[in-house]
């Protein structure tokens, strides 16, 4: 991977691709967390994310755009892989009548876990549009305009849509 990162800092000496994976790489991981909820699943994806940034690097028109671009990209590529990932549990697990209970130890991090799933059950319940701007947005750093940026949406909605998903969670989690 040095090697490539070499030849792009080559290719364009005003900021290289390695610097530019140093500054989004904590943001990058993060979207692909928060839509997938696993932290090796989600390094894959920021990977594979920065590989496709790379490999489609001269394609980038506007250089300063490279933020916004590779969190678009990293945000389709974890809704992919979350996706597939319900068809093959779906697949999988068709012919099993109960779900495996998870272990858990204390009573206190039993009524976490169990009040996080409730959470995340009840997140994948709300509309499309709700759910991607709400799980953008839990993101670090991650304000209005730059989940606009990443879903093609004006700021103005995007927070619409954060107290409306908010509210609803609010409502079903009493």
């Amino acid at each position: 991977m040095n090697a490539l990162i070499a030849r792009t800092e080559a290719h364009n000496p005003e900021v290289g691709f390695g610097e530019r994976i140093a500054e989004n790489q904590r943001r990058v991981f993060q979207i692909a967390y928060c839509v997938l909820g696993n932290s090796a699943d989600a390094e894959d994806v920021a990977q594979e994310a920065f590989l496709r940034a790379y490999q489609k690097f001269d394609s980038l028109r506007e250089a300063d755009k490279f933020r916004a671009w590779v969190n678009r990209i990293v945000f389709r590529l974890a809704l992919n892989r979350k996706r597939g990932y319900r068809r093959r549990l779906a697949r999988d697990t068709a012919w099993q009548t109960m779900e495996t209970q998870v272990m858990v130890d204390g009573a206190k991090d039993a009524v976490q876990r169990v009040m996080l799933e409730r959470l995340r059950k009840e997140i994948e319940r709300l509309p499309k549009k709700l759910r991607s701007v709400l799980q953008l947005s839990l993101v670090d750093e991650m304000g209005a305009n730059d989940v606009g940026e990443v879903l093609g949406i004006p700021a103005g909605t995007v927070r619409s849509r954060v107290h409306t998903a908010r509210k609803l969670l609010l409502e079903v989690m009493k």
